[in-house]
């Protein structure tokens, strides 16, 4: 089963759908609201879980302090149901690229770059 953080930017509904969905997320809100990107990070790498975003500074950061996966969203439109379409799209697409990548999704393009 595929762990997730999800981050504040995202929001906690993304979580939840993820859950209901039959994924284990955890939403940085409930468990670290406010807390620095870095921390996030740390947390993540502590609990072997994806990072899921929309914060580009994870990006860079990603490549530094190598969670455990990254998900950078970047919709045009920031929905819901768009967030939930587009991680589920790229779980069905490239199950065996989430861990140890760093994946930029918009709702057309899906690239992935190894950390």
């Amino acid at each position: 089963m595929l762990r997730f953080l999800v981050d504040e930017s995202t929001g906690i509904n993304v979580s939840e759908k993820l859950k209901q969905t039959g994924f284990d997320p955890v939403s940085v809100i409930k468990i670290m609201r406010g807390a620095e990107d870095i921390d996030v990070i740390k947390r993540a790498k502590k609990t072997n879980r994806i990072i899921v975003t929309n914060d580009k500074d994870f990006g860079w950061l990603a490549t530094i302090y190598k969670p455990p996966g990254l998900i950078l969203l970047r919709l045009k439109k920031e929905t819901i149901e768009r967030k939930i379409g587009v991680i589920h799209n790229i779980i069905n697409k490239h199950p065996n690229s989430i861990y140890g990548s760093i994946i930029i999704a918009t709702e057309k393009k899906i690239r992935i770059r190894s950390l």
